[in-house]
């Protein structure tokens, strides 16, 4: 299996990559949107559309879940 990330959008800092993967015969298996950290850039999320991540995004600059790193 291949995978391809495409970088889609930056929201406050958090980088939102398209991730698709293709099977052995190159079409479309998955696709997942994954939210990176401002920091490390280590992946935080991934979720199934690109509104859901900058929803997450959103979510971690109020304070709503544990664990995330605000961006700078």
């Amino acid at each position: 299996m291949r995978s391809m990330r495409v970088a889609e959008s930056k929201v406050l800092g958090y980088s939102i990559e398209r991730v698709d993967e293709y099977d052995e015969i190159g079409l479309l298996r998955s696709k997942r949107h994954e939210v990176l950290c401002p920091q490390t850039g280590a992946v935080l999320a991934s979720h199934a559309t690109r509104r859901a991540a900058e929803r997450y995004v959103i979510a971690c600059e109020l304070g709503q879940i544990e664990g995330c790193a605000r961006a700078a």
